[in-house]
């Protein structure tokens, strides 16, 4: 039994020592990690090619935004921002009372007018005139002050529109209409659009490669943009009549152009 015990014993201390000169004798340059190559990163020698493809679409616009003001001219300009204010309130409560109408304020200015055809008499300081302008009031050498009010009406529903700013004329007055293409409608045509310019680009590409006598390509880069192009149109408009219509309004086009450029390698036969 001791004799055993001694023969298992001498045999794990030898199995210990040769796995321990075994890890010894590996060289050190067996273990070091090679560095990994990086494709991404990787300079390529294959030349390039700068291309661009566009594709277009032609619609209605389908938004109008119309220019209400409210302007007032008189001696004190306290009481002209007073007025043009609660003109501005009442229209802007009303609007917002629609769903179908957005309102939003515009330009609001306050200027003091002088009256350069009247001669100014020269006078003291302290005099009523001298502070006419920082009392608020014209002075008596000529001059008025001005106060203007700015609200946009936008909406899809365009005879709503209309309608509304005859509705309200007697407190603001029509003074300008913009036609232009809603966001929603525009996303709609640029994913259209979308498939179309990818096959112009793609078609640009593989007539470049057998041009210039190559075996194919593989695309480096790409960047996509969008342009909106109104076309050249003055709104129909006809005065609005006794019985509170509005202005007879026709919206113009607007092209949307997606565009395509990019680079690509040209690959070898």
């Amino acid at each position: 039994m001791p004799r055993t015990f001694s023969h298992a014993f001498l045999s794990k201390a030898t199995l210990i020592a040769m796995f321990t000169l075994g890890a010894m004798a590996v060289p050190a340059t067996a273990v070091r990690a090679q560095p990994a190559t990086n494709p991404a990163t990787a300079q390529s020698t294959e030349p390039t090619l700068a291309l661009s493809a566009s594709a277009s679409e032609t619609v209605a616009q389908d938004t109008v935004t119309l220019t209400l003001t409210r302007e007032l001219r008189g001696d004190n300009q306290v009481d002209l921002s007073r007025s043009v204010n609660e003109a501005m309130n009442k229209v802007r409560d009303k609007a917002k009372s629609d769903k179908d109408l957005e309102v939003r304020t515009g330009s609001y200015q306050v200027w003091f007018e002088r009256d350069n055809n009247r001669p100014v008499q020269p006078a003291a300081a302290g005099t009523r005139t001298a502070d006419a302008k920082d009392n608020g009031k014209a002075d008596d050498a000529g001059g008025i002050w001005v106060a203007r009010g700015e609200l946009l009406i936008t909406s899809k529903n365009m005879e709503k529109a209309s309608q509304f700013a005859a509705d309200v004329d007697e407190d603001m007055a029509l003074d300008g209409i913009r036609f232009s293409l809603s966001r929603e409608a525009r996303e709609t045509i640029e994913k259209r659009l979308l498939a179309a310019t990818t096959k112009a680009f793609k078609t640009r590409a593989q007539d470049a490669v057998a041009a210039l006598e190559f075996g194919g390509y593989r695309i480096k880069s790409l960047r996509l943009g969008d342009v909106g192009q109104p076309e050249s149109y003055q709104p129909r408009m006809m005065a609005m009549s006794a019985a509170k219509a509005g202005p007879a309004i026709e919206a113009g086009k607007e092209t949307v152009t997606l565009s395509m450029e990019g680079e690509i390698f040209l690959l070898p036969k």
